[in-house]
C-alpha cells in the first residue's frame, strides 16, 4: 500500500485498513479524512465515533484482524450501514491506483509469455498463465489443478501426479 510517505494523506487514511489499526490512530486518520470531508455521507465528528467503534470491533478480533491488510478486504468487511464514513474512504484507497508500476509489470508479464509460447496456446491459457505470473501470491496447489483438469476432460487413462 503506501507504507512511505510519497502521499501523506493516503497514508494516513490507511490506517483504516484492520491491519494497521491502532489505538492512537484517531489522529492521523482524521488529518487525512478531511481532505476528502466533501466526500463523507457524514461528518468529521461521525467519523471520529466511528473509528473508536472500530477500534473496539478489532481489538475483540485480533486473528481476524491480522488478515485483513488490504484496502478491498476491509472495503468488503465493512457491511453497508455500519460504518458509512469509514467505508467510503476505504472506498477511495481501494480506487485510487497506487503506482503505474502494477499495470506495467502486467504488460511486462504478458511480453515475456507470448513471446516464449506464442503459437502454441490460446487466448484463454495465455490469459490463466499471466494471472498466475501477476499474482505470485496465490497459493495453487498441482493437485487441486489435476483434480480440476481431469473432471472436465474425461480420459480413459488415469491421470496421476508424482512428486
Amino acid at each position: 500500500m503506501f507504507f512511505d510517505n510519497q502521499n501523506p494523506i493516503l497514508f494516513k487514511i490507511q490506517q483504516l485498513i484492520p491491519y494497521y489499526l491502532y489505538n492512537k490512530s484517531e489522529e492521523h486518520i482524521i488529518e487525512g479524512a478531511t481532505f476528502y470531508e466533501a466526500d463523507l455521507p457524514g461528518s468529521i465528528d461521525e467519523l471520529k465515533g466511528e473509528i473508536a467503534l472500530c477500534q473496539l470491533h478489532w481489538t475483540q478480533q485480533p486473528v481476524k484482524k491480522e488478515k485483513i491488510n488490504t484496502a478491498i478486504d476491509a472495503f468488503k468487511e465493512t457491511e453497508d450501514g455500519y460504518f458509512p464514513n469509514i467505508r467510503q474512504l476505504l472506498l477511495i484507497l481501494a480506487i485510487l491506483p497506487v503506482t503505474t508500476s502494477t499495470s506495467e509489470r502486467s504488460f511486462s508479464t504478458l511480453k515475456r509469455i507470448k513471446t516464449y509460447s506464442r503459437t502454441t496456446m490460446g487466448e484463454n491459457r495465455l490469459n490463466g498463465l499471466a494471472l498466475l505470473n501477476i499474482h505470485k501470491q496465490i497459493d495453487v496447489k498441482p493437485e487441486e489443478v489435476l483434480d480440476m483438469f481431469s473432471k472436465s476432460n474425461p480420459r480413459k487413462l488415469q491421470l496421476s501426479l508424482l512428486l
